[in-house]
């Protein structure tokens, strides 16, 4: 049983701040520090100032969290109530998700983990949890929603008057509305009571919530957004492999113990890997080729690995290709230099042609059943596997401990 519920939720002034949407901001993890400078410099209420802060700017964004309070740009509303973003993106999508309080409970408990997590983001997002007191980056998940109950309940809300609406600084449009009909919070919360909550994005935020309980009461629950399984604009995304290391010169011919092979271009690779597909995209500077899974693939893959995400390309490209074949294992993996990561086909590619890199994969993305699988086994999924798009912004609401 999921325990969900409505919050007073903190949020921007807009006639204090000026344009709403231009003081959204995105989660820590994927701006750097370039981005986030920019960030700053746009807007002296930007949310970067906080959501980024680390070491000992950790107690100067608690002091400037405090003085929005004190100057009204941040307001807390009167009345505990759910809220409903729509976030507008790409060519005319729009993700629709439930803003509530949901309370910590550890992993399997009704709150469902893919993801494994690493100590030194989640030490800095309990610091900065504590000192600040407040909720300020939005977990991303999504329920099931088997009877559409939930579905429904969204779409009735979309009748309610906007809270605030803009366009944040990559170009997307959000709207917030309040939720605070006595009837349609019970609704929601009993929604939520029946179904299964599956973590999207922030297993680290999640992990370091559960570390700052104390006695503030709203400690106990921690922000997000939740979508339903079934709304079409719930997108997960590719993460594709960009590999630093010199692979050998007999590569292809290793690969073709355990793949079927074929030559193809990057682009039509693209096209060849539908989201779920076991197959991989390998590009060097002497070609690209598609590798197809074959049952000397799966004989390859060591008998402790999970039925539910075994087949899945992660699996397969870490286990069969880049442990035994370029020496990447799991502590190279995890020191960030022998791999990186990247979303963007034309980023490989150049990554490529620049020799930046000798080898790289494209993979498919997974499908939302491979991220409930794989949970429901109490199983977690290869780092990087993956990538909902796009991912919820910070500054939308925050949800105080106090």
């Amino acid at each position: 049983m999921v325990n969900v519920q409505p919050f007073r939720g903190l949020r921007y002034d807009a006639d204090v701040v000026g344009d709403w949407g231009a003081v959204l901001g995105p989660p820590y993890d994927i701006v750097d520090a370039a981005q986030t400078a920019r960030l700053k410099a746009s807007n002296p209420h930007q949310i970067a100032h906080i959501e980024t802060a680390s070491g000992d700017d950790i107690n100067v964004a608690a002091d400037l969290l405090r003085d929005w309070r004190a100057s009204g740009a941040l307001v807390q509303d009167e009345t505990p109530s759910y809220y409903l973003h729509e976030h507008a993106f790409g060519d005319g999508q729009v993700r629709r998700a439930i803003f509530g309080a949901v309370e910590l409970t550890q992993w399997g408990d009704g709150v469902m983990a893919h993801e494994r997590t690493m100590p030194g983001p989640k030490a800095t997002r309990t610091a900065l949890r504590s000192a600040v007191g407040a909720d300020i980056s939005p977990l991303m998940a999504f329920v099931p929603d088997a009877d559409g109950q939930l579905a429904r309940l969204i779409g009735a809300a979309t009748s309610q008057p906007f809270l605030n609406e803009g366009t944040d600084p990559t170009g997307d449009r959000h709207t917030l509305r309040r939720i605070d009909d006595p009837t349609a919070v019970s609704q929601i919360t009993d929604a939520f009571a029946n179904d299964r909550i599956y973590m999207a994005d922030g297993h680290h935020r999640y992990e370091s919530a559960l570390a700052s309980i104390d006695d503030r009461p709203g400690s106990r629950s921690v922000l997000m957004g939740i979508a339903c399984a079934n709304d079409p604009a719930l997108v997960v995304g590719a993460t594709h492999r960009v590999v630093h290391t010199d692979p050998p010169a007999s590569l292809l011919a290793q690969l073709g113990r355990s793949f079927s092979i074929s030559e193809a271009t990057a682009a039509e690779l693209v096209d060849s890997l539908p989201d779920g597909s076991s197959s991989l995209g390998l590009v060097t500077a002497a070609g690209a080729w598609l590798l197809q899974p074959t049952d000397a693939t799966q004989a390859a893959m060591p008998d402790d690995v999970p039925d539910a995400w075994r087949s899945l390309a992660p699996a397969l490209l870490q286990h069969v290709v880049l442990e035994p074949l370029l020496g990447v294992d799991a502590d190279a993996l995890a020191g960030g230099q022998a791999v990186t990561y990247t979303h963007h086909l034309s980023e490989l590619i150049d990554a490529i042609e620049s020799g930046a890199a000798r080898a790289a994969f494209i993979l498919p993305a997974p499908t939302l059943q491979d991220v409930i699988d794989t949970a429901d086994a109490g199983s977690f999924m290869p780092q990087k596997s993956t990538y909902f798009v796009p991912k919820l912004p910070t500054g939308l609401l925050l949800h105080p401990l106090d």
